[in-house]
Formats: structure tokens, C-alpha cells, sequence
């Protein structure tokens, strides 16, 4: 049996492994429909960077098939360091999955005025101010991910965390004595878009019917910086009726206050031929980068 190799920001519990659990289901339902049996494992890396290189290696020596990693949150918006990554690396985005997330926080503690260390990964860090600016005289350390926060709170007196929901409850259901404080995120409709990556950045336009839902991320490099460029951009899209769901400029690295437009087009396939059309018209004077096709996720 095929063996498929996915990269996952880990380590096990984390909402990407979550991800990848429940996109692996997808899958797999998918390719029985198919008559396809292939079996599909997790390689768990503990940056996004690394999840990159593991999918698309600069010299060739790729670890995984395909990499999940977040994309964009509903409380602390997008995942910059995924934006510049996708730009830099020679990938595509085959898919999306949505993860609904919610954090509680354990601590070595009997009230929240015991506490002195506060573990957070760099993303809950925005989803969870409220619970964070509660607290007083407390150090906050930033972690990679939520289960390393989890792993830091050992047996030190003081110490807490910002964790999933779920692991927050099986630490409730256990037999510890670590105080649990649920639902600590600033809001209950919290969810968090994770992309499904491969190594490739050839995309193509074709495939999908009239009636379905697609997403085109793009970047847009200007080649040189003049009065009126942005607007030409979007009279693009706007001429056409084309939607945007996106649009934020993010800086090119090269020299101090030059950028690069990062876009997401949300439209019918039907509408692939204005996209084209549109894309090549703005290909004149700027380069542009197509980061994937997709169907969006319901």
C-alpha cells in the first residue's frame, strides 16, 4: 500500500494536527470513492519553516508529500510568517480545511494570582487578550506551539499555559491537581484556516465545473513603485467584477517601504476567464506569483 507522507506543525495535540486529522479523513473518503487505497501518515516539525522545507526541500531531498499549515485566524487574522514562506518557496496550495479553536488555560495553581509564568504560542497570544491582560505582574513566554506551552508547565508552582480546549479537558478528567480555566478565547466563533500544500508552482485553470466555489491566492511584485499603482490593480478587478476577499501589502525585504500585494480572489469557476484576463492585464507591469486553485471548503 502507497504510503502518503504529510508535513503537520506539531508536536501531536496541536489544532494542525487536528487539522490534518480530520483533512486525512477527507482524503481517505475521497480515494475510496475512487477505488484508491493508500495509507496517509503525519510528520510532525516543530516550525512552520521547517514544515516548508520537509514539502519542498532546496536540494531536492523532500521528506513529505504535502504540508498543512495555518493560514489565516478569525480573531488574529493572518499567519505572516506562512505569507512570506509562500512566496519564497516553490509550492502551491492544492486546499483549505477550517478548525474551530478554543483555549483554556491550566496552570500549577490554586487561583490566577499564583501565577507568575504564562506559556503562549505566538498565535493564541492574539486570540486569548483578554484572559492574558487579566493578569498581573505575570511573564509572559512565547512558545511555537500550544503543546509546547502544555509540556512547559512540568511540576513548577507558578507556572500556566494556554492549551486546545481538548487538552485542557483531559487534563480536567485527570486525576492532576492543575487548575483549568475554560474558555478563555476573546470569542466562541473562533476558527482557524489551515492550506494544504505540495511542491509545485505550476497551476492550472481547468478541472472544475461552472457551479463551483474556487479561491485563487496570488501575489502581485510591482516592478517599480509609482502614484496610482494600487488602483490600477484593483480597476482590474473591479472592471470585471471580480471579488476580493483580501488584500495587504507585505514588505519586499529589498529596500524599506517597498511591498508586494498579497490578494485572494473569491469567485465561480465560471469566472476563470476574466480571472485570466484580468491577471494578464496586470502581468504587464508587475510580476505576479498564482499560489493555487482551489475549491473553497463550505
Amino acid at each position: 500500500m502507497d504510503i502518503i507522507k504529510v508535513a503537520v506543525l506539531g508536536p501531536k495535540g496541536t489544532f494542525s494536527d487536528m487539522a490534518f486529522l480530520e483533512y486525512r479523513q477527507l482524503m481517505k473518503e475521497h480515494s475510496d470513492k475512487k477505488g484508491k487505497k493508500y495509507d496517509i501518515e503525519a510528520a510532525y516539525y516543530p516550525t512552520i519553516d521547517e514544515v516548508f522545507n520537509a514539502v519542498c526541500d532546496e536540494n531536492g531531498d523532500n521528506q513529505c508529500e504535502m504540508g498543512i499549515v495555518p493560514l489565516e485566524n478569525t480573531l488574529d487574522g493572518y499567519v505572516q510568517r506562512t505569507l512570506d514562506l509562500l512566496l519564497e518557496k516553490q509550492v502551491k496550495i492544492i486546499d483549505e480545511h477550517m478548525v474551530p479553536v478554543q483555549f483554556s488555560a491550566v496552570a500549577n495553581a490554586k487561583k490566577t494570582e499564583d501565577i507568575d509564568t504564562l506559556y503562549v504560542q505566538f498565535k493564541a497570544n492574539g486570540q486569548c487578550r483578554k484572559f492574558i491582560n487579566s493578569l498581573e505582574n505575570v511573564k509572559i513566554v512565547t512558545t511555537e506551539s500550544n503543546m509546547e506551552s502544555y509540556y512547559m508547565l512540568e511540576d513548577v508552582a507558578g507556572r500556566a499555559a494556554i492549551v486546545p480546549g481538548h487538552v485542557a479537558l483531559e487534563e480536567k478528567n485527570s486525576s492532576s491537581n492543575r487548575m483549568v480555566l475554560e474558555g478563555i478565547t476573546d470569542a466562541k466563533n473562533n476558527h482557524t484556516r489551515f492550506v494544504v500544500l505540495k511542491k509545485d508552482d505550476r497551476v492550472s485553470f481547468s478541472g472544475y465545473s461552472d457551479k463551483e466555489k474556487i479561491r485563487i491566492p496570488v501575489y502581485i511584485m510591482p516592478k517599480s513603485d509609482r502614484p496610482g499603482l494600487l488602483y490600477e490593480i484593483l480597476k482590474e478587478f473591479y472592471d470585471k467584477q471580480i471579488n476580493l476577499i483580501s488584500i495587504m501589502s507585505r514588505p519586499t525585504k529589498q529596500e524599506l517601504g517597498t511591498y508586494n500585494f498579497y490578494i485572494e480572489i473569491d469567485a465561480y469557476a465560471a469566472r476563470v476567464s476574466s480571472i485570466k484576463e484580468a491577471l494578464a492585464n496586470i502581468n504587464k507591469y508587475n510580476e505576479i506569483k498564482i499560489l493555487g486553485i482551489y475549491e473553497e471548503e463550505d
